[in-house]
């Protein structure tokens, strides 16, 4: 019999979801020059053993980008726990790959939700890269 996966996604949040429209943005211009920028985070919270908090802000980089159509800033909170005993560094790592993995799944589809009604379109923000930091303590931050 084949082991359930030891992670649950138990709650997925929105806290900020902000969308500006470019009114400089020129449509027949550069249209892969929107940079972004990113903070990720895991903490670990109340609750249940093994329960943690896994924080994504992703944001247009205004300084770096070339012709972007929006100045956003997403911030996705999924709170999530392990259903099994592992040893620390390794639930460290599962759940860094597999919350990154979620929240940043969860603010491409929100993007683009957000823009489809847009004056330039839909949107969709290009691949990141997991840049994880260390697990605060219960009621700790890493912020």
């Amino acid at each position: 019999m084949e082991m359930p996966f030891p992670l649950r996604l138990e709650e997925l949040f929105f806290p900020i979801q902000e969308v500006r429209a470019n009114a400089e943005h020129d449509p027949q211009g550069e249209r892969s020059g929107t940079n972004l920028k990113q903070s990720f985070n895991i903490q670990a919270i109340d609750g249940p053993p093994g329960t943690f908090g896994v924080d994504l802000v992703v944001e247009c980089d205004r300084e770096a980008s070339v012709n972007p159509p929006y100045f956003f800033q997403l911030q996705v909170y999924a709170i999530m726990r392990l259903e099994a005993a592992l040893d620390p560094a390794v639930a460290h790592a599962l759940v860094a790959s597999t919350g990154f993995s979620v929240v940043i799944g969860a603010a491409r589809e929100r993007l683009l939700e957000l823009t489809s009604r847009a004056p330039w379109g839909r949107f969709m923000m290009g691949i990141s890269q997991l840049l994880a930091q260390p697990v605060a303590e219960a009621g700790g931050s890493t912020h």
